[in-house]
């Protein structure tokens, strides 16, 4: 049900890092909604006493997926590079910035069918690499606007790569690991209960689902070659995306 590539930490490393594409995620099914609404509580009072680990990560990972308001914010490292992403999701649109060292900032605003754009300068010449008198003109006449790409431009995927951190089932495995029940915890203040399981870059990755309310995944970390750590929250706190002003936008074709 769950089944993805194995090399999916590392794909979001680089999304971060160097905004490399990837197909967008596809979104909830109505079914999937119905099959997640489990709550953490059990007839004995212990959280999830009559799940096993697997059946509790499938429970939080979809849960976190249907959620139709959520945020997410984390860091992804390798190569000697650290990039850093903070996003809002309402169903599939998704607002944010993804930043890293000596790659600038760059904010998006994406929905299935557009992408909103702005870099600001060291997100410029970082991803023109080209000699800084050139790099000097598409600066100063993009200036501190938005552009705008359609969603299926190569472009637009890439930029928005991100944005598929509202579904966390992009992680799993093909063959899914032995998965241990671990010690309580808290993220945020919130009471989870952690999973931990190997991970594929010579690590170990743990999972904090929540035990009081809806069983959201809460916190993704992963050690090894590539750390990662990346906490959804605020879910289902009703929230508005609004899009740049047109006066603020130029497009794309323009250049």
């Amino acid at each position: 049900m769950f089944a993805r590539s194995t090399t999916a930490t590392a794909a979001v490393l680089a999304g971060l890092l160097t905004f490399t594409a990837c197909s967008p995620a596809e979104p909830a099914t109505d079914a999937a909604s119905q099959s997640a609404s489990a709550s953490p509580s059990s007839s004995t009072g212990e959280p999830f006493a009559d799940k096993t680990p697997e059946e509790i990560q499938q429970l939080a990972y979809e849960e976190t997926r249907t959620a139709t308001f959520k945020k997410v914010r984390g860091q992804a490292s390798g190569d000697g590079m650290t990039g850093a992403v903070e996003l809002t999701f309402v169903n599939l649109d998704c607002a944010g910035t993804v930043s890293g060292e000596g790659l600038g900032k760059t904010e998006i605003h994406a929905t299935p069918d557009v992408l909103h754009v702005k870099r600001d300068p060291e997100a410029w010449r970082a991803t023109l690499k080209a000699t800084k008198a050139q790099e000097d003109v598409v600066v100063n006449r993009i200036g501190n606007r938005w552009i705008k790409l359609d969603a299926e431009h190569s472009d637009a995927k890439a930029l928005s790569f991100s944005c598929q951190l509202h579904n966390p089932t992009i992680f799993l495995e093909e063959e899914p690991p032995e998965i241990s029940r671990g010690a309580s915890a808290t993220v945020d203040g919130q009471p989870a209960i952690m999973l931990t399981y190997p991970g594929t870059n010579g690590g170990t990755v743990t999972d904090y689902v929540a035990t009081q309310g809806r069983p959201y995944l809460l916190k993704r970390t992963e050690t090894g070659r590539q750390p990662t750590e990346f906490t959804w929250y605020d879910f289902e706190t009703v929230t508005q995306i609004r899009p740049p002003a047109d006066s603020e936008v130029v497009d794309a074709g323009e250049f």
